[in-house]
């Protein structure tokens, strides 16, 4: 059942998506504190791997140093050089592709060509920016706050259903793509269900009753889950968890930590997916596809596993472009829209977004006044 059983306010104006001046409140106070998920370890797996990410205006590098995972600024302190413009690669030393400045696991300055020319040492200035970094299953987080919340207390209600996005499911896919819309689009796009039937015809056809739909709304979480409909897809796939020795529970699952993280689950598969602003009017959305493993071992099982990957990646991808292709007609509806705007019931964790947001970038005194429509 629903929370609400009538229809809610559009909080965020038109404006609030396509101004500067919002984004960069929102870069501030919401996605400055947050984890962000880059990457799983399997990316990162042999020593000296490294990844690299330009996100939320700021340049990342992600790399294993001998088995433990360390993410810094990918900026060289000497010369102010990006340290490599590789997006990925194995290197034995951490170097500058500029000058060839060495560094460390923590940071610290290593070799550095002709050093003589640069007494006396100033050590201090010389470091690597170094960011948080934590996982959860198999998924990276890097967090650019000084004293970030621990990541466990960060998720909150979905760290336990989110510690299996690896164990018995081991990654299967990871894409991204850019989009000419808010961030904000996206996100709440995933957070609604009532767009189905227009959008996703042949992968999803309709949404769920209302009394097969359940809501959870917490101040920085939300959730969705239904049972999925009892045709031959479904029952296909429970065969197949079966198979691989997994308890079927039949229960779809959508999931989000605000401001951008939300992960999606059935028995056969689980994705988690993130989306970055990078302007006022685009953004980055980023997947982790997972797909299942089970406990089972063999022929049988093995061949199973490989069946289910490629099924479920197609499927992903489907769902995935269908959305991809409505976010620019709504951000260029939102530049010319003279509506207040209106949320039903079935898309009451937009309003409950939609309070977050405001409530962290402006405050709940001006969550009050645009609540009351004043």
């Amino acid at each position: 059942m629903f929370t609400n059983q009538t229809h809610l306010q559009h909080l965020l104006r038109p404006d609030q998506y396509t101004s500067e001046e919002q984004y960069r409140a929102e870069l501030r106070h919401l996605f400055r504190p947050a984890w962000h998920p880059l990457a799983v370890k399997a990316d990162l797996a042999r020593p000296g791997d490294f990844l690299t990410f330009d996100l939320l205006e700021t340049p990342v590098l992600l790399r294993n140093f001998n088995g433990e995972l360390r993410a810094f600024l990918n900026v060289c302190p000497h010369r102010h050089s990006k340290l490599t413009d590789r997006p990925r690669g194995n290197t034995e030393r951490l170097r500058c592709q500029y000058h060839g400045w060495e560094f460390n696991a923590d940071g610290r300055t290593g070799k550095i060509p002709d050093a003589k020319a640069f007494r006396p040492w100033d050590r201090d200035n010389s470091c690597l920016k170094r960011f948080a970094v934590e996982t959860c299953g198999d998924v990276v987080f890097v967090n650019f706050s000084e004293n970030p919340v621990p990541l466990r207390e960060w998720l909150g209600p979905v760290w336990g259903p989110w510690q299996d996005y690896g164990g018995d499911y081991r990654h299967a896919a990871t894409w991204e793509r850019e989009f000419p819309c808010n961030w904000k689009i996206v996100l709440e796009n995933s957070l609604e269900s009532y767009h189905i039937p227009e959008v996703h015809p042949t992968t999803f056809k309709e949404f769920s009753t209302e009394e097969n739909s359940w809501h959870e709304l917490t101040e920085t979480f939300t959730s969705y889950r239904t049972v999925p409909p009892n045709d031959l897809p479904t029952r296909s796939a429970n065969w197949l968890v079966r198979r691989l020795g997994r308890p079927v529970e039949n229960m779809y699952w959508h999931r989000v930590r605000h401001p951008h993280v939300t992960g999606a689950s059935l028995d056969v598969m689980r994705i988690m997916q993130c989306v970055f602003p990078t302007g006022p009017t685009s953004c980055r959305y980023r997947s982790l596809l997972f797909t299942l493993r089970g406990a089972r071992r063999g022929p049988l099982a093995w061949a199973i596993y490989r069946f289910l990957r490629p099924i479920a990646a197609a499927v992903a991808r489907q769902v995935f472009d269908e959305d991809g292709r409505i976010y620019g007609g709504v951000q260029r509806g939102m530049a010319a829209s003279p509506h207040r705007g209106v949320i039903g019931t079935r898309e009451e964790r937009i309003f409950h977004f939609q309070e977050y947001v405001i409530r962290g970038t402006r405050g709940p005194r001006e969550l009050g006044v645009v609540a009351d429509g004043a």
